[in-house]
């Protein structure tokens, strides 16, 4: 560690020398304004010395110099001062020192006042250390987070774009979607759909999509059976997830007559919204997917159908679990009611945008706790 001091006064100069030197700091010494600036700049010092009166200036202005000098180093300012008026010591404190000691001044006291300016400056440095490695880390982050968003954003865009049959509604609570949701029509005809929610949320939920979205377009392209796919699906997961780590899920295939098959597990109900304003439930009866392993899994599905004016909703917990600012859970009735309500409109894009309005305001200024994923489906 390096000490400046500043004295147009010999003997104080020699005694600051040997004072400092005792605690092992090395020393430069100066006797006027310019060779002062010079020295600073040349000698880097992490603690300066200086008095009120120096030739060829004056110390006052001299350490606002030296404190513009500084620029982000922290540089304790210590005024050895032969004036000791309340009215010198407040311009001292004005003009940026951080210490003011009258002349002739006792040693001892010197010797604490800059022990205790050392230790300043050894913090303030390894917070500077850590901060710049910090910084380091979290640009680091960045660049993985945005290296993640393009894969996983490239894939998801074989996704069906929303249409008259098809709308996707994700709503991250984090900058990554710990939900999925995936649908595409098979070569013959019949669309397949996944609805996933990962345990958790943000990028640690996100670690399955991958592997979960290329299983899931192979089987499209394959025109896997249903069943096998989530045996496929539960197989990925366990074998890349960790225990405490699951995905629960729907998956569907909707015939062109409006006939579907579907495996559900660890989701709330799936609910089809009638013509007729009626709600009718789909159980999600199995386990999540990546809990059991391929011998304990269930792959078998269940049957129902979609009219002419039906609407299948797949959501995910973030939508029955989403709070407002008094702490109220949004709940399995509102949003019953909620999907009786919306998806009687005829146009299913405007219905599942007036969906994401009302839960937007049930929300106001409540941070959301989930991510929030809704698929809407509709024959031809």
């Amino acid at each position: 560690m390096k000490l400046l001091c500043i004295d147009s006064e010999p003997v104080y100069r020699d005694i600051l020398t040997l004072c400092a030197e005792r605690e092992g700091l090395n020393v430069k010494t100066v006797a006027s304004y310019h060779e002062a600036i010079d020295a600073f700049k040349d000698f880097v010092p992490d603690i300066v010395t200086l008095d009120v009166i120096i030739k060829g200036g004056n110390g006052l202005e001299l350490v606002k110099k030296l404190k513009n000098l500084s620029g982000s180093r922290f540089v304790p300012m210590l005024f050895l001062a032969s004036h000791t008026s309340d009215s010198v010591m407040d311009q001292c404190f004005h003009s940026g020192a951080d210490d003011f000691l009258p002349k002739p001044f006792d040693e001892m006291l010197f010797n604490i006042r800059l022990k205790t300016h050392m230790r300043h400056v050894a913090l303030v440095k390894e917070m500077y250390k850590k901060n710049k490695a910090l910084t380091f880390f979290q640009t680091m982050i960045e660049r993985e987070h945005e290296m993640a968003h393009q894969v996983l954003d490239h894939i998801q865009t074989r996704s069906e774009k929303n249409s008259d049959q098809v709308v996707i509604t994700r709503i991250a609570a984090a900058s990554f979607n710990g939900d999925l949701a995936l649908v595409k029509t098979r070569a013959d005809g019949a669309r397949l759909a996944f609805v996933g929610d990962f345990t958790g949320h943000g990028l640690p939920a996100s670690i399955g999509a991958l592997p979960v979205m290329q299983t899931f377009f192979d089987a499209v392209d394959d025109l896997t059976s249903l069943s096998e796919l989530a045996i496929k699906i539960n197989k990925t997961l366990n074998s890349i997830l960790p225990d405490y780590m699951f995905c629960a899920g729907y998956l569907i295939l909707l015939s062109p007559d409006g006939h579907f098959n579907y495996w559900g597990g660890g989701m709330p109900d799936a609910m089809i919204r009638r013509s007729s304003g009626e709600l009718d439930c789909l159980k999600s009866r199995h386990m999540p997917l990546g809990v059991q392993s391929t011998c304990e899994f269930d792959p078998s599905l269940e049957r129902n159908q979609l009219k002419a004016g039906d609407t299948l909703v797949i959501l995910s917990d973030g939508v029955l679990e989403l709070k407002n600012t008094e702490g109220n859970m949004y709940g399995e009735e509102q949003v019953k009611a909620l999907i009786k309500m919306s998806y009687g409109d005829k146009n299913l894009m405007r219905a599942q945008t007036r969906t994401e309005r009302v839960l937007e305001e049930y929300l106001g200024d409540a941070v959301q706790l989930d991510d929030i994923t809704l698929v809407a489906l509709r024959t031809e």
